[in-house]
C-alpha cells in the first residue's frame, strides 16, 4: 500500500517550495497548473526530458499516469509523486463545464476525486503520493473558526469532506516578526488548523516545511 499525504494551505505558504529538498531522481511532479516551480534551479531538475515531470490537470489522466508509474518496469525508481496543486484539477474541471446546468457534474466532479485518492492508496508500497492542495477558511459571524481542504463549491462539500480522505493531513503555517518571515507544516491539531497524523509520528507540532523531511518521517513511522 503507496503513502499518501496531504499538504494544505494558501498561495505562497510554503507547499510547493517544500519541493525543494526532494531528490529529482526518485521523485516525480504533476504539475497541475501549469505554474513554474519556486524554488532556484527547478526547471533543470523537474522537466520532461527527465521523465520526472508532466503537466495535467484531469483527474483521469493523473490516475492514469499514476497507475503507470507504480506498474512500469522503466519507473521503479520513482518513489515520491507530488501532485501540485489538487486543488485546481476540480477548478478546471469546473470551468470547462460552466455551460451545463443541473447538479450531475459536481456529483461527477466528486466521483473522479475520490477515486484519485483512493485508488493513490492503493499503489506500489515504496511509493509515496503527495497531494498539495489550497486550504480554505470557515467563519462564524465574520470569524474563522477553522480550516478545511478548498473544494469546488458547496456542491463538492455536501458529498465529500476531503480532509477525511487522508491519515496525513499538514497545514501550512507563515509567521512573520519583523523582517523575517518562517514557514512551517503543522503536523496536528493547533489553534485554528485541523492537521493530523498518526501518535508519535512526528515530534513536533511544528516542523520545517521540507517535503523530505516529511516523507522521511512518515516512512520510518510505518516501518
Amino acid at each position: 500500500m503507496s503513502k499518501l499525504i496531504a499538504v494544505v494551505g494558501d498561495p505562497g505558504s510554503g507547499k510547493s517550495t517544500g519541493i525543494k529538498n526532494l531528490d529529482p531522481k526518485d521523485t516525480y511532479i504533476i504539475n497541475v497548473a501549469g505554474k513554474e516551480l519556486p524554488f532556484k534551479g527547478s526547471e533543470k531538475l523537474y522537466n520532461t526530458d527527465n521523465k520526472n515531470y508532466r503537466e495535467v490537470e484531469d483527474a483521469k489522466e493523473i490516475l492514469a499516469l499514476l497507475e503507470t508509474l507504480s506498474t512500469s518496469d522503466n519507473a521503479k525508481h520513482i518513489k515520491n509523486v507530488v501532485i501540485d496543486d489538487g486543488n485546481y484539477i476540480m477548478g478546471f474541471n469546473l470551468v470547462n463545464k460552466a455551460t451545463e446546468v443541473g447538479y450531475t457534474k459536481f456529483s461527477v466532479m466528486a466521483k473522479d476525486i475520490v477515486k484519485l485518492i483512493q485508488t493513490s492508496k492503493k499503489l506500489r508500497d515504496d511509493l509515496t503520493i503527495i497531494y498539495l492542495t489550497h486550504s480554505e477558511a470557515l467563519e462564524d459571524a465574520g470569524e474563522i473558526i477553522t480550516y478545511k481542504m478548498k473544494t469546488a463549491g458547496k456542491m463538492i462539500d455536501n458529498q465529500i469532506n476531503m480532509d477525511g480522505l487522508f491519515t496525513v493531513v499538514l497545514y501550512t503555517d507563515v509567521d512573520t516578526k519583523g523582517s523575517k518571515t518562517e514557514f512551517s507544516f503543522v503536523t496536528n491539531r493547533y489553534k485554528k488548523y485541523p492537521a493530523k497524523s498518526p501518535v508519535g509520528m512526528f515530534e513536533d507540532i511544528k516542523i520545517p516545511n521540507d517535503l523530505a523531511v516529511v516523507v522521511k518521517k512518515v516512512r520510518e513511522y510505518y516501518q
